[in-house]
């Protein structure tokens, strides 16, 4: 007997997760290990049709923008949206927004923000009608944990006490590209050693760990884009289920993922391009053929679950694979190169064209 729970994580988008039974034991499959919220931008606010909207929504609220003031999220998140592509360059009505958002961030804070963040949280709740508001109040939370977690200079020092013990018992890193320039992220769910992690790591240090990957990712991708001159924050993420068990199934395991996936939902919006699940259980994959129906069809289109044929599948979608999947650079090693070609300050400033910055009056 098979049920599917439909986990929502955040403004804009859900994580899926499909209770199954093997035997006599009931397990629950968690669908991601990388947590992201499925959020898209109104096609009139790509080219600044939106733009008036935007500047009465600032104009309207002269006051501080704070979690209570904001609307009610919108039933349909979806309704009439397409995805805005990363290296457009930022509307009329984006821009406008951004420069709200750092009239309420104050001067500082402002000038502090990584300027990625400031584009990926405007373009993720652009189908808000208080568009303004609701991307300053998510992004001022995301800043706040990202103050509490050390977020800006984790990769910048010592790495995370144990992380190469982490990165044993948890096996993740870079494995290519795609035919946009995409970074591949690989995470070897099926290889992870629960037991031992569990017995290693208590919950707020592997959230931790978690954190230093995560943010490494960011950073990569503003080397890849500094390196391409054109704005990639997006990533395709492979999550490999071989050697999966019902260890990974595990009530403690599970919460932990999920805990990961909705921290990183929240202050990591927009930032996964396409997900593929690889060498796939026919338990996993029937689960999902259930899953999918109670889950947006933009969302569902961004996954594809695999079996052991997925290589075909990558030549086909223009994916390269750079290292291979079964040696994935570490994001210890990829993130130390990558600050040492780059610099920890352009890195941690994060990837904004010459157009967008010069008309924010931004260098």
């Amino acid at each position: 007997a098979e049920s599917v729970e439909v986990v929502a994580v955040d403004g804009g988008g859900a994580a899926a997760a499909a209770t199954t039974t093997v035997g006599d034991v009931e397990v629950e499959l968690e669908l991601e290990q990388v947590g992201e919220v499925e959020q898209v931008a109104p096609a009139a606010s790509r080219d600044g049709r939106r733009s008036e909207g935007a500047s009465s929504q600032a104009a309207a609220s002269s006051s501080r923008p704070c979690l209570a003031t904001l609307l009610p999220d919108p039933k349909d998140k979806h309704a009439g949206v397409v995805p805005a592509a990363e290296w457009e360059p930022l509307s009329d009505g984006e821009l406008e927004v951004v420069r709200a958002i750092r009239g309420w961030l104050g001067e500082e804070a402002a000038a502090a923000c990584p300027r990625d963040l400031l584009v990926t949280f405007t373009r993720g709740y652009a189908y808000r009608p208080d568009w303004s508001q609701a991307s300053f109040v998510f992004l001022e939370r995301a800043l706040a944990w990202r103050e509490e977690m050390g977020a800006c200079g984790i990769c910048f020092g010592a790495p995370p006490a144990r992380r190469e013990l982490f990165e044993e018992l948890c096996p993740s890193g870079l494995i290519g590209h795609d035919s946009l320039g995409h970074l591949v992220v690989l995470e070897r769910l099926g290889r992870v050693r629960v037991a031992e992690l569990l017995k290693a790591f208590s919950e707020e240090e592997y959230l931790r760990q978690q954190a230093f990957s995560r943010e490494a990712v960011r950073l990569l991708s503003t080397a890849n884009s500094t390196r391409l001159g054109r704005r990639l924050y997006k990533v395709v993420v492979v999550i490999d289920l071989e050697g999966l068990s019902l260890s990974h199934v595990g009530s403690r395991f599970v919460r932990l993922c999920k805990r990961v996936n909705e921290t990183f939902g929240w202050h990591y919006p927009e930032t996964a391009f396409r997900f593929y699940v690889i060498n796939a259980p026919l338990v996993f994959r029937t689960a999902w053929g259930v899953a999918k129906s109670f889950i947006h069809p933009i969302t569902v289109q961004k996954f594809s679950i695999l079996g052991s044929g997925w290589r075909r599948t990558f030549a086909e979608a223009g994916i390269t694979l750079t290292t291979g999947e079964a040696s994935p650079t570490s994001w210890s090693a990829a993130v130390r190169a990558a600050v040492e070609e780059h610099g920890p300050e352009l890195l941690g400033r994060g990837y904004m064209p010459a157009d967008d910055l010069e008309r924010l009056g931004l260098r």
